[in-house]
């Protein structure tokens, strides 16, 4: 389905455009439309150069072939020969076709190195753009793109090796009143400022994305569902600590607050299970006052109570 399709169905059923769906459209149509031009325009600079290299091949053999056929017509003329100037006329044939041959070989592997270079550079341009498509352009961290290949790589994982894997889902508290009070410029600083402590503080014990608006995820290979809790409470921390105020105004905005659900992989889980349940201590964070770590124990709880009552 097409994007004037997508539109005209929501135009249809009334659905409201807000800025989390503009960007799901965009990453949806725009942003693999970019990255397949950049292949095929890659592709088929690639293969230019690789007709080059054939061809510069092509006349190298052809000319080698003629060097050949010269130097032994040059070589059976040795037993005929009556004095000096007829070797000395040979030899030099030889040597002259020798220099040729030389210079040939010099060519080729000028143009092989010129052609290696360029496609060196092109492999170098598509991993780029590669990395640019799954980059949210605003926080510069992962976008939801890399996240559900992240997450697909670390489940594989999972199943056939056993490493744990945890992932944590936060969301900013209120922030569409922060943006509403103080403006869309405001909120993007908002949104720097998360992604920037998370990536910090993630270091490389894991992946980072924006997982969509003003809520992020944090996917932990090889960690304990305890230090993945550990990890998210530390993060909310520091975050709560940060002050946001206008670079130039010096005006105070207050401080920035998050929700953490935390939830870890078992065998029979799949990746959208995964997901389900660290949304579901997610929304227990935010059910429960807000500015706190839910995790899948919690969760428990909550159903046990529900059994026992």
């Amino acid at each position: 389905m097409n994007l004037t399709k997508v539109v005209d169905s929501m135009i249809e059923k009334k659905m409201t455009f807000n800025e989390e769906l503009s960007e799901k459209l965009y990453e949806k149509f725009f942003s693999a439309e970019k990255e397949l031009k950049t292949i095929v325009e890659t592709g088929a600079t690639f293969q230019k150069e690789l007709k080059k290299i054939v061809s510069v091949l092509k006349e190298t053999g052809e000319d080698t072939s003629l060097h050949t056929n010269t130097l032994m017509e040059q070589m059976s003329k040795l037993s005929d020969f009556e004095g000096a100037n007829e070797l000395k006329d040979i030899v030099k044939v030889i040597i002259d076709d020798t220099d040729k041959m030389q210079a040939q070989s010099q060519k080729l592997e000028s143009k092989l190195e010129e052609s290696t270079f360029k496609i060196e550079s092109l492999q170098s341009n598509l991993e780029n753009a590669r990395i640019e498509s799954r980059t949210d352009a605003l926080t510069n961290i992962g976008n939801r793109k890399f996240f559900e290949e992240k997450i697909e790589e670390y489940v594989t994982n999972h199943k056939k090796l056993g490493h744990d894997l945890c992932l944590i889902l936060c969301d900013i508290d209120f922030f569409k009143k922060f943006n509403d009070n103080f403006g869309h410029q405001i909120g993007d600083q908002v949104l720097k400022v998360v992604a920037h402590v998370i990536k910090k503080e993630l270091g490389l014990q894991g992946s980072a994305a924006r997982y969509g608006g003003e809520e992020f995820a944090i996917l932990l290979p090889k960690a304990k569902l305890g230090d993945a809790i550990e990890l998210a409470d530390h993060i909310r921390k520091v975050i709560s600590e940060r002050i946001i105020k206008n670079k130039n105004t010096g005006a105070n905005f207050g401080r920035i607050t998050m929700s953490f659900g935390v939830a870890s992989m078992n065998a029979n889980m799949t990746a959208d299970d995964l997901i389900q349940k660290s949304d579901s201590a997610l929304y227990l964070s935010k059910a429960n006052g807000r500015n706190m770590v839910q995790s899948e124990l919690e969760l428990d709880q909550v159903v046990d109570g529900k059994q026992s009552a």
